[in-house]
């Protein structure tokens, strides 16, 4: 998995087929907001979640606080100023493998969920996991022949780590196929 997504930004950055400008590209321009509503394409969230853990151009040059958790596969961040999601403020946004979610003082995601459009995958449970597609795409890179599938989700939950919480967010997803790969 990790090897993938690596794997696909080293792609996404060397491949001109698929390259959408000619201009240089600047993680600090990524509006948190805007990734967080799935407003930004994938190719822009996989080079600004690459360059957050620079020590010197990273979370700590916007301004973010790193804290801890509780849940070994979400890096939680505090923000020097809240933002609306949902229609909801916060300060604590988590990011898992390729997602950037809000951390919001919501104890039942389920009117969200219905603000969203989202149903739960867990029906009868009370843990909540959902997700709306907001784009799907399949491009075949001519140059290389890998097969590039994107998918972009608005994505809605809540964890053990976080009781009393729900995390609203987007998933951004690219899955590469080498030629010959099944």
């Amino acid at each position: 998995m990790t090897f993938r997504v690596a794997f696909s930004a080293l792609i996404l950055v060397a491949s001109p087929a698929l390259a959408q400008s000619d201009e240089e590209f600047d993680p600090a321009k990524v509006d948190l907001v805007d990734a967080i509503n799935c407003a930004i394409d994938a190719r822009e969230y996989m080079g600004f979640s690459i360059t957050l853990g620079d020590e010197d151009g990273g979370y700590r040059k916007r301004g973010w606080i790193k804290q801890e958790s509780g849940n070994p596969f979400l890096s939680q961040y505090r923000l020097p100023a809240p933002i609306e999601i949902g229609g909801h403020q916060t300060r604590t946004i988590v990011f898992s493998s390729n997602a950037v979610l809000a951390v919001l003082d919501v104890a039942d995601p389920r009117e969200l969920a219905e603000q969203e459009g989202i149903e739960s995958l867990n029906l009868g449970s009370s843990r909540f996991l959902g997700e709306r597609e907001i784009l799907k795409t399949v491009e075949k890179d001519p140059e290389n022949g890998w097969t590039i599938t994107t998918r972009v989700t608005r994505s809605l939950s809540n964890v053990d780590s976080h009781p009393g919480k729900t995390l609203l967010g987007c998933s951004y997803a690219r899955d590469v196929k080498l030629p010959g790969e099944k």
